[in-house]
């Protein structure tokens, strides 16, 4: 094993104006090992999962840290891609019907104090409630600040095509040439992801580090859809790893092509300015209102939680958990 780890940071899920949208199936298809982490928020998931990366990458283990859609600063799961294993927490995602052949579930609810925990219990019900609905006008907003723009359909490729079992945007045609095109990339490592995220100040952009050590292609805008389709059918029987970037505005459509073992990145418009793909620098006054309610509204409820944490089990639990990882890795290698 090398001394060294990688670390990748990244999103498998999005707000976007076709709804909230998961890729978190299509990625983690192949697992073999899931741990999933269930309870409030604030009970500690999250400073769970960052220990354990990092004891992990000290140990050379190269670590996916899988970010929180909606807390786009925080850490909602992590993702060994050679050991295939996962660490994710239940909250934070859509989790697919299955998740491997070995699948371990964690509740920290047995840690709580159930006597804050019911002291707190209405207040928590209604702030979770109010979460809901403040998700349903994140996505109608942005419907309102990103109206579909047509472009050639067969330039673009189908969602379904993506995440066919989270599919919640459908496209009006499907291009038989594209299909044809991604049955090849399959035969391939391939994955999906998401690089971009809502935060009350603007988009949060982790393009620039994700490829930051990558020679890079830039496409100018007008044929760059085309461009990178026409880069998918070169490679499609290459045997190499790809890595497809989703745009969360427009889900069907790819936003960069990555390939790791070539040190390679293709993208639309410069990866470091988001108006060249598409985002607004900044959020409408509807948009980041709704937007400042929503962290607002997290805030208070994962406080209520946190106050009923037993910190002591937390602890516990997380060197438990730690030394079952480790112990399925050497079995599991």
């Amino acid at each position: 094993m090398k001394n060294s780890a990688g670390i990748r940071h990244y999103f498998l899920e999005a707000f976007t104006p076709y709804g909230y949208i998961s890729l978190l199936g299509e990625t983690l298809k192949e697992i073999e090992k899931a741990y999933i982490l269930s309870g409030g928020l604030g009970t500690g998931k999250s400073t769970m999962i960052k220990f354990i990366g990092i004891q992990l990458a000290d140990r050379g283990y190269d670590v996916d840290y899988i970010r929180s859609s909606r807390e786009p600063d925080s850490v909602a799961g992590l993702y060994l891609p050679k050991s295939k294993l996962c660490l994710l927490n239940e909250k934070e995602f859509v989790l697919p019907a299955t998740l491997g052949s070995q699948y371990y579930k964690i509740s920290l609810d047995s840690l709580c104090q159930q006597s804050k925990l019911q002291e707190h219990q209405s207040r928590i019900t209604e702030l979770a409630e109010r979460l809901t609905l403040i998700e349903e006008k994140v996505i109608q907003q942005l419907k309102e600040e990103y109206p579909f723009h047509s472009q050639e359909e067969k330039f673009t490729i189908p969602f379904r095509i993506l995440s066919p079992e989270n599919n919640t945007h459908r496209t009006s045609s499907t291009n038989n040439e594209v299909i044809e095109i991604l049955s090849k990339v399959r035969e391939n490592c391939l994955s999906y992801c998401f690089l971009h995220a809502l935060q009350v100040d603007g988009w949060l952009n982790l393009a620039p580090k994700y490829i930051e050590d990558y020679d890079r292609i830039c496409l100018e805008s007008g044929d760059s859809s085309k461009i990178l389709i026409e880069i998918l059918q070169e490679v499609s029987c290459l045997g190499q790893v790809i890595e497809i970037i989703v745009n969360p505005l427009r889900p069907d459509i790819v936003l960069g092509i990555v390939f790791p073992e070539k040190k390679l990145a293709v993208w639309q418009g410069n990866p470091v300015k988001i108006e060249e793909q598409g985002f607004n620098k900044v959020h409408g006054e509807q948009l980041r209102e709704i937007l400042e309610q929503y962290k607002t509204v997290r805030i208070e409820l994962k406080n209520l939680c946190n106050d009923t944490i037993n910190f002591r089990g937390l602890d516990e639990l997380r060197h438990e958990l730690l030394s079952k990882i480790l112990s399925d890795l050497v079995l599991w290698p």
